[in-house]
């Protein structure tokens, strides 16, 4: 199965994944990547600030879900350790 992935850059350096969904098509995710960038400001666009289209796996997406999954539970973890001293 295909991800599709919306990637933000600024000038050529790679900042984050923005949106990944297996749920739409690649036409329609291309579509969104034209809307954002047409909305950057030109402040932005000076900057170097655009969002580029990618190709990404499932096994990116289960990945990178458990890595934010396990995260989350480390901090509740910490958050009701300090609760209790």
């Amino acid at each position: 199965m295909q991800v599709y992935e919306i990637h933000k850059y600024k000038g050529e350096s790679f900042m984050y994944i923005v949106a990944r969904t297996n749920k739409h098509s690649e036409e329609y995710v291309k579509g969104d990547v034209d809307r954002m960038n047409s909305m950057l400001t030109p402040e932005m666009k000076s900057d170097g600030i655009r969002y580029a289209f990618a190709l990404g796996t499932i096994e990116s997406m289960n990945k990178r879900t458990g890595e934010r999954s396990r995260k989350k539970d480390r901090q509740s973890e910490s958050t009701s350790g300090a609760l209790l001293a």
